[in-house]
Parts: C-alpha cells; structure tokens; sequence
C-alpha cells in the first residue's frame, strides 16, 4: 500500500472524532444558551482544532523522507521535529479532554433556582398578595 492509503486509512478514527465533536459543539453551545456550562463549548472548539491539525499534520507528515533528502536533515533533526509537533497537539487534546470531565462534573450538580417554589393552596408566595376569600 502507498503511504497515502495507509494516512488515509490512519486518519479515519479522526474524522470520526471530528464528526462527534461537531455534534458536541453544536449541543454545547444549545446549552449554553440555556445557561449551561461555557466549558462544554471551550472543550469542544480545543478537541476540533486538535483533532482538525492531527489530520493537516499527518497529510505533511507524508512528505518527510523528502525533507530529509533536500534539507539535508538526519533521523534525529526529524524526530525532533515530529516531537516539537507531537507534544503541544497531545497537550491540546489532553487539556480538552480534562474540560470535558470537568464540565460534566459540574453539570451533575443540581443549579440552586432563582425562582421561590411553588406554595401550596391557601398560603401566599413572598411578593404576591393572599387571593381574597
């Protein structure tokens, strides 16, 4: 197989991973419109451009042995390079990740209500008046 089939078989998962974060993002920010966590939206945007460069990354990844031939780089020069890419998008998606887990756990804690509870027949609720009898 050329190593186009092979990147391009490679990136699949990505796509896919693209995919659920669009759909994340577009329910993180539906939420967030209805007062839920801006930390959902944060996570989603981090996990898009991440997972958007991983895929850009891998396509200029395919020409390496080329770099090596023209710019007259050695194994090490390379992997270095690889590593200075590698690190910061593994530390972006790690950082998504954690704003996702810390998202849901504060969404599962119950929102304190700025409306008073609903009073039971016969008893008045604080700023309206007792129904004449």
């Amino acid at each position: 197989m050329t190593p186009l089939a092979v990147t391009t078989i490679e990136i699949i998962p990505r796509v896919l991973l693209l995919v659920v974060g669009l759909l994340g993002l577009i329910f993180a920010i539906r939420g967030r419109a209805q007062s839920g966590s801006g930390l959902m939206v944060a996570a989603f945007v981090i996990m898009l451009l991440t997972t958007v460069l991983g895929i850009a990354w891998r396509f200029v990844s395919l020409d390496a042995a080329s770099w090596m031939h023209t710019n007259h780089l050695s194994a090490d020069d390379l992997s270095l390079i690889f590593m200075a890419v590698a690190i910061p998008l593994d530390v972006a998606v790690v950082i998504s990740w954690l704003l996702v887990a810390l998202a849901v756990f504060k969404g599962g804690r119950p929102r304190p209500t700025a409306y008073p509870g609903f009073a039971g027949p016969g008893y008045a609720q604080p700023g309206y008046q007792q129904p004449p009898n």
